[in-house]
């Protein structure tokens, strides 16, 4: 009886099962059926766009999406038994899709195979995890995160949403599909897309809105179905179930331009990593102590490396936690963990993600839009962190000026550079991040009493 009480007993301010409760059977099943669905939606989207500038057919990016749903499952469990022990997802990055699509970009522009560029992306992130594990031994993890301070976060924000605007375009009017005219088929289905996205994640509240992206995908795929525009579903004919195989992209090679654009990608995320940690510590009032931060630090950087290792886009903790934590007022574990181990089961059965790949193309841009509208509103709210003098307008000045500029730019312009730095020089977003951090931290550095004032 008492337990049936629990939850009349909870007042509306608090949660129904706090992190260290157990919650009965039939609503562990229930929750982590939610939590599959709050995985899904996070998860299985981002890998097919990427795919396809990275040059692999709809099998490889079911395969893709295998080791995705198995990552993403895995490493959430370990790090909420190990790790910083909180109910938060791990899943691809909306920054590391945008720098996956600029790489395969330039790399076409530059003549390099897109094969020989995924295998070098195997080493880049496993480079990256080594640097960020050992960024977590050595307990050097706010040093980082001051260097990636609010004028820096809100620059590289903004100029990755600048650099993807023009890819989002051309996916939604079927140009990035190999048409060389806006297709009017396209442009519907993702106005469609977007416009039940935003309508209900503007007009709803609740678990609805929550999987409003979920919800606008499904309904943009029928329409795309019902204008004949949906890929066909392609099987690998490799039955039932399939097993994920390391290094599926091949022998992992170098290109140290590659290795730089990974580590520089990866510390990128360090804010968004304590910002999701620390939102969740402070809505479950549990403060985060030096060796919950050193090991889910250490663990941050294993993903990265498993995702060098079983390559999928880069993964991070999901900042939306805090506010799914809130709106389904369980932060128990255990139906979290029980949510992971459906998408790991998920990540096993091969039919499911051969239907994930098939995502029409106009939707799949549709939902990345809404990605980097919600990134550009986070560079935003960054700034609003900064008092603007002259000095900041300088530096934001200054490193909008020729990030941007070095986007419009023909990538020709740089071929007579050494190889290591075409990558990097060509790149707008990369080069506006070194511009600002340069301005920020060396050239215009405050004095100490500025910073303290």
């Amino acid at each position: 009886m008492s337990q049936i009480n629990h939850d009349s007993e909870k007042t509306s301010g608090e949660m129904l099962y706090g992190l260290e409760e157990k919650v009965p059977a039939g609503k562990c099943s229930i929750y982590g059926i939610q939590y599959l669905v709050y995985f899904l939606a996070g998860s299985a989207i981002m890998p097919t766009i990427i795919g396809v500038y990275l040059g692999l057919d709809q099998a490889e990016i079911a395969q893709m999406l295998q080791r995705t749903f198995l990552l993403s499952g895995g490493i959430s469990i370990l790090q909420a038994l190990f790790g910083h022990r909180f109910p938060i997802i791990d899943g691809p990055a909306g920054l590391w899709m945008g720098l996956l699509i600029i790489l395969a970009g330039a790399a076409a522009a530059f003549g390099k195979d897109l094969s020989t560029l995924r295998t070098d992306m195997e080493l880049g992130m496993i480079c990256a995890g080594v640097m960020v594990i050992i960024v977590g031994l050595t307990g050097f993890m706010q040093k980082i995160l001051k260097i990636f301070n609010p004028i820096v976060n809100g620059t590289f924000l903004i100029l990755m949403v600048l650099q993807m605007s023009a890819t989002v375009i051309k996916g939604a009017t079927g140009i990035s599909s190999g048409y060389s005219t806006i297709q009017p088929e396209f442009v519907v289905i993702f106005l469609v897309t977007t416009a039940i996205i935003v309508i209900i994640n503007l007009k709803t509240r609740g678990f609805i809105q929550s999987i409003a992206t979920l919800i606008g995908v499904v309904c943009g795929w029928i329409l795309a179905y019902a204008l004949g525009v949906s890929p066909e579903f392609i099987s690998d004919g490799g039955g039932l179930l399939a097993v994920p195989q390391p290094f599926a992209w091949g022998t992992p090679t170098v290109d140290p331009s590659v290795i730089i654009t990974c580590l520089i990608g990866e510390f990128a995320l360090f804010s968004n990593f304590a910002t999701s940690i620390n939102g969740m510590s402070e809505l479950l009032k549990r403060p985060n102590t030096p060796g919950i931060v050193r090991k889910s630090t250490v663990w941050f950087g294993i993903t990265a490396a498993l995702c060098g290792i079983f390559p999928v886009p880069g993964f991070v903790p999901f900042a939306s936690a805090p506010s799914t934590t809130k709106l389904t007022r369980v932060a128990a574990r255990s139906p979290f963990i029980l949510g992971g181990v459906f998408m790991m089961i998920l990540g096993l059965v091969a039919p499911v993600c051969t239907f994930f790949a098939a995502i029409p193309p106009a939707v799949g841009y549709s939902a990345m839009m809404i990605v980097f509208a919600l990134m550009l509103e986070q560079g935003i709210k960054e700034f609003r962190k900064v008092e603007f003098t002259n000095r900041e307008g300088f530096i934001v000045g200054i490193s909008f000026m020729i990030g941007a500029g070095i986007m419009f730019l023909d990538t020709a312009a740089f071929m007579d550079l050494p190889q290591m730095l075409r990558y990097i020089v060509s790149n707008g977003l990369i080069m506006g991040l070194i511009i600002t951090v340069i301005l920020e931290h060396v050239i215009l550095r405050k004095k100490q009493e500025e910073r303290k004032g």
